[in-house]
């Protein structure tokens, strides 16, 4: 089975008038801010976002002309196991819910060629959608495409018959008149919190954006993947350690 919802989606969204080149300039601002290592990473990722846009699109609208995608709620709160993507698909694991709360470069690959993991990712347990990420001193047009093809991936994931669960995800304060869409009130919905807790600044940010999510989509279930927030409602919710991390902080364990 193809990507029989492409051609759908095209129908959808090529009446839109193409326009890249502001875009492009504030985008090539921001990397050349970077170190090396860094800006390689990113215009990694940008290349892999037009890639995957172009396919849905057939070319590279701005943010502001693209339509925000709409995935559907997921009510079953039946989730026992998360597995990072890059594992899963090495190791052939699908009864799992897989995550991608895992470095970009580890998952790029689904936008530069989402036809060849759709088999596999309808075969897992469940997924929760794509979480590329979003710094905070991007410029605004950088982080809104990001969360955009966050959304677009996993609506096309949903089209195509894999269970997603929605991965809600923020920035500063001017990505939440995007990042809680109303549809999804009373979803079971995934959040991560890694790294928030390198400043008092992220936390905070982290903080105003947990109970905006909590506000205004009143979830059902909370997948949460990554250390507790201090302040965070734990009632609704199921905590999924980063195991890695912990290995790397404390030593892995040998007999």
């Amino acid at each position: 089975m193809g990507l029989i919802n492409i051609k759908f989606m095209k129908t959808i969204y090529n009446k839109i008038s193409p326009s890249y080149k502001d875009y492009e300039c504030e985008a090539e601002k921001y990397i050349l801010t970077l170190t090396k290592p860094v800006a390689e990473a990113i215009r990694f990722i940008e290349e892999s976002m037009q890639i995957f846009i172009k396919t849905i699109y057939g070319y590279l609208p701005t943010a502001g002309e693209m339509k925000w995608p709409v995935l559907e709620p997921n009510y079953n709160k039946d989730v026992r196991r998360l597995v990072p993507f890059h594992e899963a698909y090495s190791y052939g694991v699908t009864d799992a819910t897989v995550h991608f709360y895992i470095a970009d470069r580890l998952f790029m690959r689904i936008f530069r060629n989402p036809e060849k993991y759709l088999p596999f990712l309808r075969k897992c347990k469940a997924v929760i959608g794509p979480d590329m990420s979003q710094y905070t001193d991007m410029p605004y047009e950088m982080r809104y495409r990001h969360a955009l093809c966050n959304a677009l991936m996993s609506e096309l994931l949903q089209k195509e018959g894999v269970n997603l669960y929605p991965n809600i995800t923020w920035s500063k304060s001017d990505s939440f008149s995007y990042s809680y869409p109303q549809n999804l009130r009373g979803s079971v919905i995934a959040i991560n919190s890694n790294a928030v807790h390198k400043s008092d600044l992220s936390l905070y940010r982290w903080r105003r954006g947990y109970e905006m999510a909590v506000k205004l989509l009143s979830p059902m279930h909370i997948i949460r993947f990554g250390q507790t927030v201090e302040g965070e409602n734990t009632t609704f919710s199921s905590f999924f350690n980063n195991e890695r991390l912990i290995m790397l902080k404390h030593g892995s364990k040998r007999k």
